[in-house]
């Protein structure tokens, strides 16, 4: 016990409570099996002990940590760094009512506008990314999003047979309408993200023991997960059903969006742009609670998968290979009317799930929130 206390001991002397020590040293690798060893039930009643020992009646209590480098105070300006998104979103779907190549510019500065800001608003607030996420993570946020624009057109483009890229690409207005809906919804993830935060840290305080708090938290982090795509639907419908405002900007009717049997609608475009979504934020949450590799595989799980799908199509115009298309089209024609959306509904979905798996099991740990229980979020 004594030589437990002496490892742990930088642990021991800045702990507020037993249950922080217990974080801790389930962060550590210290199990029950070891607290047997030491004669006690679990790591709880083990790390009661060491809070025991540590505070004497007459030694006067540990002063307050210093708070880990990070944002200030909330300030009232903090949101309209989660809103500077929507700005680049809002100019995707204002372009919509352009002709040709007018359009393919300007929704080419709103993705690019969207994708700067998505990485500006993680330096601050309940979405801030500690050190420690791959650089390659940023890269892949930035394909996924200029996917959700572009995709759609360029799949459809290669299964329609071009042999190459000779017109604009023109993104269609439900397309456009999910990408306005997921920029807005950062936003409100950021303060599900915050709730999320705070709910596990009032369960960590009243908790009795670990199994407790796990119990208890893992109903507030499906409710935060879900929270999230609800959000995205009722956005992205709101944003469709603006429709004839953005129409009124335009004077000539729109073109065609996407030359192919298979173009998208609504239902589609919302059910990638969902996937997407619900991608992110698992991803963001992982991320921010200290799991950034787990949070950066995921991404680039999704990445591969659309890359993929693009190159098989490439693949299947070489004599002899076209069964190798095969898999894409079924998928796309097969899709209960989600059309080329199905890729990256199918491809962010499935990753998101794989994360979702992955953090009922990390983010139940109250190792996941002690270091988060003592920084101040803006």
């Amino acid at each position: 016990m004594t030589g437990l206390m002496y490892r742990h001991r930088d642990l021991c002397d800045r702990a507020v409570d037993p249950l922080e020590i217990a974080a801790g040293l389930e962060a550590r690798g210290v199990t029950d099996r070891t607290a047997l060893r030491c004669r006690h039930r679990d790591v709880f009643s083990l790390a009661e002990e060491m809070y025991v020992r540590t505070r004497r009646p007459d030694s006067a209590p540990p002063a307050s940590p210093a708070p880990l480098p990070g944002p200030g105070a909330r300030t009232p300006l903090a949101p309209l760094a989660h809103l500077l998104p929507l700005l680049g979103g809002l100019l995707v779907l204002g372009a919509t009512a352009l002709p040709g190549r007018a359009q393919a510019a300007v929704t080419g500065v709103g993705v690019a506008g969207a994708v700067v800001a998505l990485v500006l608003g993680a330096e601050r607030g309940p979405l801030r990314i500690r050190p420690g996420l791959p650089a390659a993570a940023g890269l892949a946020v930035g394909w996924l999003l200029a996917y959700a624009v572009y995709g759609d057109w360029l799949l459809g483009e290669l299964l329609g047979g071009a042999t190459g890229v000779t017109r604009a690409p023109v993104v269609p207005y439900p397309t456009a309408a999910a990408l306005a809906g997921l920029t807005a919804a950062v936003l409100p993830a950021a303060g599900v993200a915050r709730w999320f935060a705070a709910g596990a840290r009032a369960r960590l305080r009243d908790s009795r023991d670990l199994a407790e708090f796990r119990a208890r938290v893992r109903p507030l982090l499906a409710l935060a997960v879900t929270a999230v795509p609800a959000v995205l639907v009722a956005l992205q419908l709101a944003a469709v059903a603006a429709e004839p405002v953005v129409g009124q900007l335009a004077e000539s009717p729109r073109q065609p969006a996407v030359h192919t049997p298979y173009a998208a609608g609504v239902p589609g475009a919302v059910t990638a742009a969902c996937a997407l979504g619900a991608l992110l934020f698992l991803a963001r949450l992982l991320a921010v609670h200290g799991f950034p590799r787990a949070a950066a595989y995921g991404l680039a799980a999704a990445c591969f998968a659309q890359v993929t799908a693009l190159l098989l199509v490439l693949a299947a115009r070489v004599p002899g290979l076209a069964v190798l298309g095969r898999p894409v089209e079924l998928l796309v024609a097969g899709s209960a009317g989600a059309g080329l959306a199905a890729v990256p509904a199918v491809a962010c979905g499935a990753a998101a799930l794989a994360l979702l798996a992955y953090a009922g099991g990390v983010l139940t740990r109250a190792s996941a929130h002690r270091i988060t229980a003592r920084s101040t979020t803006t």
